[in-house]
């Protein structure tokens, strides 16, 4: 981020405030309208359109102002601060991608780094960029990570440091679900990844605030080494999530607890109370000294800023300190203002500080629950009882108030839950129901009680230790919730807007009076079974059409170096390979059940390895395991798992498979046994007719020569290309004796290959060989996920990253 646009965004912001603040804008209109126009880089798609709105817009403001529409007005300002944002963002990471080549860059270590695990991730913010013929001070934050994995040097917050790094730009898979890097990326800010290769220390982090933040974290690490739950505690006290592996997460987000194990508004809130408190002491202490009187005010803010620096000033940190300083202010000048609109003010404000955080899920989780919480409370939960009631009473109004707080943030949430994660845990309310008030009474004052005891090490330990205990029962009534997370599918989606809407209505709406009403739109709810018109997705999966019998889909999944081929028919599938995995996680779990559970599938019918190799079969056991396959087949002897040799053949629904290669099982199926398959279109006296698809694996230039000699008739309408587009694989043997005429030409020629792969696959020659022979080359690293729907002998290409999810932040890749 630049300085002179981070200036303008500071002026701005002050400038909404004050006018907010003197009654001189009006505040729905002005905030609504600001957050629209800034909410509009998050809907915009395509740089073209979204600069041509860009300059629409701003003369339809002009002319806005001339007739007085002032709801434009504060729309088109708030267009130009998202313009701003992102033309700064693209061309920061244009700048970044500036040659293959090694660079030097030198700046600050922005991550806060456990000095016990030395993480081979962090976050760097550049001052200056060094390379053969440019020379250049600019800001950017980079992700980096050590090309070597042993001799890491030590890294610590706020340190200077010269580097050698190879960057590129940010990039991730595509898919129809899963997690998306790329989005992750823009809201973080970062403008480049990269690989250091060497680097120097120029710099130690001391008296600077972050070197401060690092050395109470690192006595934090020393503190509680050995304690069982250190990862929790540390992502309480400082925001650190670096000592949470997968298994954590899973228990997290299983449980509904997600939010309370990282730094939220919640934090935030206690911090200030327990401030409050402390200046409300004070302030008796000091008597009537006139200045003490805002004393508990002041304290709070300053305890509450204190917590959000500890926690690295994260998003929902931002946004809770951002409504408590405009609630505290309010009060502090004796100024009423209703919930929503402070509510509506740090929405355009959080905003317009920081455009590109709409795309971070934190963003609308955090302001989704506090409106949740705002609608609550209009709709009549209260937590404070009435005066004349007895103990009992008023604790069991508390109880009864905190239930149902807790389902309406179930329920009002879901849309957030289901867009964002695809699913939500039913769990989440009993729950957080018991654990919120346990771990706000006891686990959240005992973390900030062993921070500000750091200097003393007896004291710091016995509370870090006393946190540690008091997070047991939490954690262990959560692990209870393991696998309970529910994914809703994309089909599912009408039923979760009518979900909500009735759930609205019925609390809004007088039963006895609207009867008839609710009971109709009951009765809709439950029979529309077509996605809503203004909720439902323009650019819907082609799975999540109507099923037809002669209708079937080809998915070449985006999994970096590696393969996974979805085949499906009826909404059920079959698939070719598996991925590859490394520590913590696999392609398996990470974008092939995404994907199956985003189209409703639980199970699948069948499960086909072409080989051995890791990035081809790594995954097989957790899909074995998660979706338990009817049938499995292999080309190499594996328990459990039918032969995949020359001969075999099988139906599936309306399409036939038959193998092609290899001619015989091996112990370990290597490249050259990779199983080849023919897939067709089976109906009936027709089987040979229709589109045909070949699945290649990593068969090499020998095996293709055998079975061009096996199989001369063979001419497929879809090929995957055999070993990612290697040298070794797709000779002009093999392309030009196969077919009826000698020649094979398939229409589409498919290659599942990662970006920026070290082995620089696919070939240029290999790649320049289809079309020479005007094949269409659909490349996962070009166009991410590739889907092909047939249908009566036509095929309807998809490619994900230019037709599914385009956005101005993902232009198109030209071919390597």
């Amino acid at each position: 981020m630049t300085s002179w646009l981070g200036i303008i965004r500071l002026i701005t912001c002050l400038g909404i405030v004050i006018l907010f603040f003197t009654g001189r804008l009006e505040m729905n209109k002005s905030a609504a309208g600001v957050a629209l126009g800034l909410l509009s880089l998050h809907f915009w798609l395509a740089l073209p359109t979204y600069h041509g709105f860009i300059t629409t817009l701003m003369i339809g403001s002009v002319v806005c102002f001339f007739f007085r529409w002032r709801l434009l007005i504060y729309i088109g300002i708030g267009a130009c601060l998202a313009n701003l944002a992102a033309t700064s963002y693209l061309k920061n990471v244009q700048l970044a991608f500036i040659e293959p080549r090694n660079i030097t860059i030198v700046g600050e270590v922005s991550s806060l780094l456990n000095h016990k695990k030395p993480d081979t991730l962090f976050d760097f913010v550049t001052s200056e960029m060094r390379s053969s013929d440019i020379r250049a001070s600019k800001t950017l934050r980079v992700r980096l990570g050590w090309s070597e994995q042993v001799n890491i040097p030590e890294m610590k917050q706020g340190e200077r440091w010269q580097l050698q790094v190879r960057l590129r730009p940010p990039h991730g898979r595509v898919n129809s679900a899963g997690y998306d890097r790329e989005r992750q990326y823009v809201g973080q800010g970062i403008h480049a990844t990269g690989v250091v290769l060497s680097g120097i220390r120029l710099a130690p982090s001391q008296h600077t605030l972050s070197g401060l933040r690092q050395s109470i974290f690192d006595a934090a690490v020393d503190y509680t080494e050995g304690l069982s739950h250190r990862g929790y505690l540390l992502a309480l006290g400082f925001g650190f999530r670096g000592a949470l592996d997968a298994k954590d997460w899973g228990i997290l987000r299983d449980s509904g607890l997600a939010h309370l194990m990282a730094i939220s508004g919640l934090h935030i809130g206690l911090a200030i109370m327990l401030g409050w408190w402390s200046g409300g002491i004070l302030r008796n202490l000091v008597g009537d000294w006139p200045y003490a009187i805002w004393l508990p005010l002041w304290l709070g803010l300053a305890i509450g800023a204190l917590y959000a620096w500890l926690a690295g000033f994260t998003l929902p940190t931002q946004r809770a300190l951002l409504m408590s300083m405009v609630a505290l202010v309010l009060l502090r000048f004796r100024i009423i203002w209703p919930g929503w609109q402070i509510l509506l003010l740090v929405f355009a404000v959080s905003l317009a500080l920081d455009p590109l955080a709409s795309y971070r899920a934190g963003f609308w989780l955090s302001f989704a629950a506090v409106t949740v919480i705002a609608l609550a409370y209009a709709g009549g939960v209260r937590f404070e009882g009435h005066a004349g009631l007895g103990v009992y009473q008023r604790w069991y109004g508390k109880w009864q108030a905190l239930i149902l707080l807790q389902l309406s943030l179930l329920v009002l949430m879901l849309p957030v839950q289901w867009l964002w994660f695809g699913g939500f845990s039913p769990w989440a309310p009993l729950i957080n129901l018991l654990a919120v008030p346990w771990v706000s009474v006891t686990t959240v004052p005992l973390v900030l009680a062993a921070i500000v005891f750091s200097p003393i090490e007896q004291m710091a330990m016995v509370c870090w230790q006393l946190a540690n205990t008091a997070l047991t029962p939490v954690l262990w009534l959560a692990q209870w919730t393991q696998g309970g997370w529910w994914t809703l599918a994309d089909s599912q989606g009408n039923w979760v807007v009518g979900v909500v809407v009735m759930a609205v209505l019925l609390w809004m709406l007088p039963v006895r009076r609207f009867i008839g009403l609710l009971v109709t739109l009951s009765i809709v709810v439950l029979l529309w079974n077509k996605p809503l018109f203004l909720f439902s997705d323009p650019k819907a999966e082609l799975s999540g059409r109507s099923p037809a019998a002669d209708r079937w889909q080809v998915d070449l999944l985006d999994v970096g170096h590696g393969l996974a081929v979805l085949i499906s028919t009826r909404n059920r599938s079959v698939l070719y390979d598996t991925g590859n995995q490394w520590p913590g996680g696999s392609i398996a779990s990470a974008v092939i059940e995404p994907v199956l559970k985003q189209r409703g599938q639980a199970t699948l019918d069948g499960l086909i390895l072409s080989h051995a190799d890791s990035d081809h079969a790594a995954g097989a056991d957790y899909l074995e395991v998660a979706f338990d396959p009817e049938w499995k087949r292999s080309s190499d002897f594996r328990a459990g798992y039918q032969a995949c040799i020359r001969g075999e053949q099988w139906q599936w629904h309306s399409l036939s498979f038959r193998v092609l290669w290899p001619p015989k099982q091996v112990a370990r199926a290597a490249n050259p046994h990779s199983c080849v398959i023919e897939v067709r279109q089976f109906s009936g006296m027709n089987e040979g007719t229709g589109v045909s698809l070949l699945l290649t694996g990593d068969i090499d230039a020998v095996s293709e020569l055998l079975l061009a000699r096996l199989e001369p008739g063979l001419s497929p309408d879809i090929l995957l290309v055999p070993h990612h587009g290697s040298r070794s694989s797709s000779t002009a043997t093999w392309l030009e004796q196969m077919g009826w005429l000698g020649n094979m030409s398939p229409k589409y020629a498919l290659v599942s290959v990662a970006r920026f792969n070290p082995w620089q696959l696919p070939s240029g020659e290999v790649r320049q060989r289809y079309l020479d022979k005007g094949i269409e080359w659909l490349s996962t690293a070009e166009s991410g996920q590739v889907t092909l729907a047939i249908e009566g002998g036509e095929i309807e290409v998809v490619r994900y990253r230019q037709d599914r999810k385009a956005a101005w932040f993902r232009p198109a890749i030209p071919p390597p």
